[in-house]
């Protein structure tokens, strides 16, 4: 198949998690695409405040974050889907009720309803950027284009059972804290918009990831690759597993499927 077109997830794919900064290989690896004239997307779970710095390393140009809701090509925002208020109101409530802290995450700023909660501290400490405190009107007054949902995976439930609009999904098996979207939003949605946008269809397409969030995005393309280290669910899916993003694993898949 002649692939025309590459997918990047940023954790655990182009950046091992816990770095900042890509590797020699991996920075290479997307350069040597562009210098093909294969387009690159970077499809991410992050926010755009969080990805400046990879976009700055990498020099791509269309990018999907908040698992899809927001999409952007060459500077200019062609897609965005926030999370409607009434939904809103029902997280928010749920959360009073069981207290579980809930980070906010607008377009431009992000901001947590409990800073001093341990699971909200172990969800940012490994990370450069921190979140102010969310005052009261923060969701009401701002477009939410996602949330972090801060408790146990067995009281996750509660929120599945009552709010049905909204889909939860682990950062990892073992973390107290997973990422909160439309159900009806993920990162395929976000892509087939600058797949629409670039006139190549999605089974022209190669996608790199390693998480839950991944699963969409490897489905849709021709050439779905899961990290080594990637989510076993995410590997069923995928056509390809590839070595882990601390060994290189984009540049080695690339050079497998002989696009470098």
């Amino acid at each position: 198949m002649n692939y025309k077109l590459v997918i990047l997830d940023i954790d655990g794919t182009i950046l091992p998690h816990g770095k900042t900064k890509l590797s020699h290989a991996t920075k290479d690896a997307i350069q040597l695409l562009r210098e093909k004239k294969i387009p690159v997307i970077i499809a991410t779970g992050r926010a755009p405040y969080f990805s400046e710095s990879v976009i700055q390393e990498t020099g791509v140009e269309s990018m999907v974050f908040f698992n899809g809701s927001f999409a952007y090509h060459e500077g200019k925002e062609i897609y965005k889907s926030a999370i409607d208020k009434h939904i809103l109101e029902k997280v928010h409530l749920l959360s009073n009720d069981f207290q579980h802290p809930l980070t906010f995450l607008s377009g431009s700023s992000f901001k947590s309803t409990n800073l001093s909660h341990p699971y909200v501290i172990e969800a940012y400490q490994h990370d450069p950027w921190k979140p102010e405190l969310a005052p009261a009107q923060f969701w009401t007054d701002e477009d939410i284009y996602q949330l972090f949902l801060h408790c146990d995976l067995e009281e996750e439930l509660h929120y599945q059972t009552n709010v049905p609009e909204l889909d939860f999904r682990r950062w990892s098996s073992g973390a107290r804290t997973c990422d909160v979207n439309l159900s009806n939003s993920n990162k395929a949605v976000g892509i087939t918009k600058l797949l629409e946008k670039l006139g190549i269809a999605p089974d022209e397409a190669v996608a790199f990831g390693d998480g839950l969030n991944d699963i969409e995005m490897l489905s849709l393309v021709g050439m779905g690759v899961a990290m080594g280290s990637g989510r076993d669910e995410l590997k069923k899916v995928a056509n390809m597993v590839t070595l882990s993003a601390e060994e290189d694993g984009v540049r080695y898949g690339l050079e497998r499927l002989g696009l470098i």
